[in-house]
């Protein structure tokens, strides 16, 4: 990488893959993180199916509306955060959106250094926050019974929470916060 090394350098460096997630630097760490996946996942917390069309999410106009949402801990009550909340819950914020496969994908500037930690160990998977109106959302029923949300175009996205599990990890192991398999190279 040529001198002077910004975090710009270290974003695209971590999104191209030429540098482990996550990076230091100077005050901050940048960690790639799962904005959101696509497809269909499942929400145990409401029982609950989710649809989640590609074709809204994997363009450029969503990773415009993005770049820069607050990345907070952990997920306020009401889903949606005020000021309260934003003040008590923010640790960094989205820098550098990208698509990777059917998933969005962001280097995150996280200024937190307790919240970098627990990402690196308990915390390890993200949540967005979208709202939709109530005309852009439907719902029915799987073959099984089970009910479906067949979600639209969100009129609000609000925010990336780091969370111990994800939706988007569709069952799996929380995936959410790559780390990558090298140590550190700054």
């Amino acid at each position: 990488m040529p001198d002077p090394v910004t975090e710009l350098d270290v974003a695209r460096a971590i999104r191209d893959g030429a540098l482990d997630s996550p990076q230091r630097h100077h005050n901050k760490w940048l960690f790639k993180l799962r904005y959101t996946g696509t497809g269909i996942s499942y929400r145990p917390s409401i029982d609950e199916y989710v649809y989640r069309p590609p074709e809204i999410y994997l363009n450029d106009e969503f990773l415009e509306r993005i770049q820069g949402q607050p990345v907070i801990f952990e997920h306020p009550d009401k889903s949606l955060l005020n000021t309260d909340e934003f003040r008590g819950r923010s640790i960094g914020s989205v820098m550098l959106p990208f698509i990777q496969g059917d998933e969005v994908w962001c280097i995150a500037l996280i200024y937190d250094h307790d919240a970098a930690e627990l990402m690196n160990t308990t915390h390890i998977s993200t949540s967005p926050s979208v709202a939709f109106d109530a005309d852009s959302i439907r719902t029915t029923r799987a073959p099984d019974g089970s009910r479906l949300l067949i979600e639209g175009e969100p009129s609000n996205v609000c925010h990336l929470a780091i969370c111990e599990a994800g939706v988007w990890d569709k069952g799996g192991p929380p995936s959410g916060v790559d780390h990558g398999n090298k140590e550190s190279q700054l």
